[in-house]
């Protein structure tokens, strides 16, 4: 009977410690929040939304990220296996819509117990005759509820004694804004959004980001996030990040991105980093410009590129994931392709690589006294698995940092064809055989960052065609309202004739990206021993800027050179 009541004692310990460790296990920050996002019927566009929630998530690599289209299934066990469910569905309008008794049962003692739910735009438009669902879920579409077509608005008053909010700075995002939105009484704002109609000019100011304590269970929910774009913007990704930690029991936060942390204009403490893959220049945590190589992406580029605190670039946009900072590329290669990457290698998971290899041979760095530094690099260029077609000499030289945050990278690429003939092409244009109205690119490229609105150029005269001259300025208003963007300039000594500036300004996406196009006017053939030599300057230009300080810097460089 003693040895029974030992064994029953050890069992009961037992228990206990293995209870303990599933709650540990949950607020451990080492380890990934398990997340579940329920899908398959919104009346928003979700089959292109949850796939990039999922990649939100993913990259972060703070989270592990399961999808379901059909939540009927679940169980309380089913809940159990995820710390929070993500609710990118909604039954709206069929709002009389209920879940099995058992069903709402289960998520009920999911949630009571310590389950995380997070409810994005309309996620929480559902089962409008369960109150315990609104009660969670905070925020629906009501019978007040409106809003117009997408536009810009400044998501401000942030909570600073929250964790999900504190240390946030106002940002601007391009969203559908709800007005009156049905909030559950209990809910806690933390954020709001104001804006300017753009149909009638009327004001509008909403609160936009909520929280609320159902039992041991959190939940988070915000009016925005209606499509594509908004779920791309910087701001809202890191409150969508936050948000899903908070509930899931982390009350740790990852650091803010520099666009969204308060700048201290008066502590500039400049340092270098090197890596395996990347040089990097930094202001205190933040980069200034980072240089890589040897990375999953097969080919050299600067990202972040920043101006003053601004990240200007973006990587592997959805869109295009080839498109990858401030890089050189050329596209097609005695008929191979070195632009895109294979269908079968496009994503983290499979890989990058295209069918002709960008292949660093030798690459060395010089970083000096002053901030500035100096990257070369030797390249050949060969299909996958083939011989070597072309050679590439690159010196890459960079300016330290003004006191406002401006400096310029320099390149000087020289290409050498070691086969009888090298044939440097690309997509044709439309006044050509088979063209395309996106034909012509190659070269030197930037694609911006995705935060950004309100393109604009400037350019040496006030002509709209601007394909000839001798320097391009893009520019943009900022995710934190600020201006900022690039000018390049070509060497008039060095450059072909055949370039044109190539320039992309689609806000829907957004897809925002420029290029002194070397090629768009035709290809260029080079035989054995032949060179082209090519020579850019791109100024990183924090705030306004106009044509008079622009004509200034393309004189200073073509009198430096």
């Amino acid at each position: 009977m003693r040895d029974k009541r030992i064994l029953f004692q050890l069992f009961a310990a037992l228990c206990s410690i293995l209870i303990l460790c599933g709650s540990c296990e949950k607020n451990n920050n080492k380890s990934p929040v398990r997340v579940l996002i329920l899908s398959g019927k919104n009346n928003h566009e979700w089959s292109k939304t949850t796939p990039l929630l999922q990649r939100i998530y993913i990259e972060t690599r703070l989270f592990t990220a399961d999808v379901t289209d059909e939540p009927d299934t679940l169980d309380f066990n089913s809940f159990k296996r995820y710390d929070v469910i993500v609710s990118n569905r909604n039954t709206w309008p069929d709002n009389d819509i209920r879940m099995t008794p058992e069903w709402e049962k289960d998520f009920m003692q999911y949630i009571r117990e310590g389950g995380g739910a997070v409810f994005i735009h309309a996620g929480a438009s559902s089962f409008y005759t369960w109150e315990d669902y609104h009660s969670i879920g905070i925020g629906r579409w009501g019978k007040e509820t409106s809003h117009g077509k997408p536009q810009r608005g400044k998501v401000y008053g942030f909570d600073q004694d929250h964790p999900i909010t504190r240390g946030v700075i106002d940002f601007f995002i391009v969203d559908e804004l709800w007005e009156k939105t049905d909030i559950h009484p209990d809910a806690i704002p933390i954020a709001s959004i104001s804006w300017s109609d753009e149909t009638d000019g009327h004001k509008a100011d909403e609160k936009a980001l909520f929280t609320c304590q159902t039992g041991k269970g959190r939940s988070f929910y915000t009016i925005l996030g209606h499509d594509e774009r908004a779920l791309l913007n910087t701001g809202l990704q890191t409150l969508l990040i936050r948000g899903t930690l908070w509930v899931a029991g982390r009350e740790k936060m990852p650091e803010l991105q520099q666009e969204l942390a308060a700048r201290d204009q008066e502590n500039r403490t400049l340092s270098w980093e090197k890596t395996d893959t990347s040089f990097c220049l930094k202001n205190g945590v933040h980069p200034v410009w980072k240089f890589n190589f040897n990375n999953r992406y097969g080919r050299p580029y600067f990202h972040p590129v920043s101006a003053s605190g601004t990240i200007l670039t973006c990587v592997d946009p959805p869109d295009h994931p080839w498109h990858i900072g401030l890089w050189f590329c050329w596209k097609f290669i005695n008929k191979v392709n070195y632009w895109e990457f294979l269908d079968e290698f496009k994503t983290e998971k499979t890989g990058y690589r295209s069918a002709g290899i960008t292949e660093i041979k030798n690459i060395s760095f010089k970083n000096n006294d002053d901030f500035s530094a100096e990257i070369e690099m030797d390249i050949s260029y060969h299909p996958d698995g083939g011989e070597n077609v072309l050679t590439e000499k690159s010196v890459i030289a960079i300016s330290p940092p003004s006191d406002n945050g401006s400096y310029y990278i320099d390149y000087d690429n020289t290409y050498t064809a070691v086969v009888e003939e090298v044939i440097l092409d690309r997509t044709p244009v439309t006044t050509e055989p088979g063209g395309r109205t996106w034909g012509g690119y190659a070269g030197l490229s930037v694609r911006f960052s995705q935060d950004f609105t309100d393109p604009f150029i400037i350019a040496p005269t006030d002509s709209a065609d601007y394909k000839k001259n001798s320097w391009v300025y893009m520019g943009f208003n900022t995710l934190t309202g600020d201006t900022a963007g690039m000018s390049i300039i070509q060497d008039p000594g060095f450059t072909t004739t055949n370039t044109s500036w190539y320039i992309i300004r689609t806000p829907d996406i957004p897809f925002f990206y420029y290029s002194p196009a070397v090629l768009y006017d035709g290809k260029i053939i080079l035989n054995k021993g032949d060179q082209l030599h090519l020579k850019y300057r791109v100024c990183i230009i924090p705030g306004k800027t106009g044509r008079e300080e622009l004509e200034k810097k393309y004189n200073e460089y073509v009198n430096q050179i």
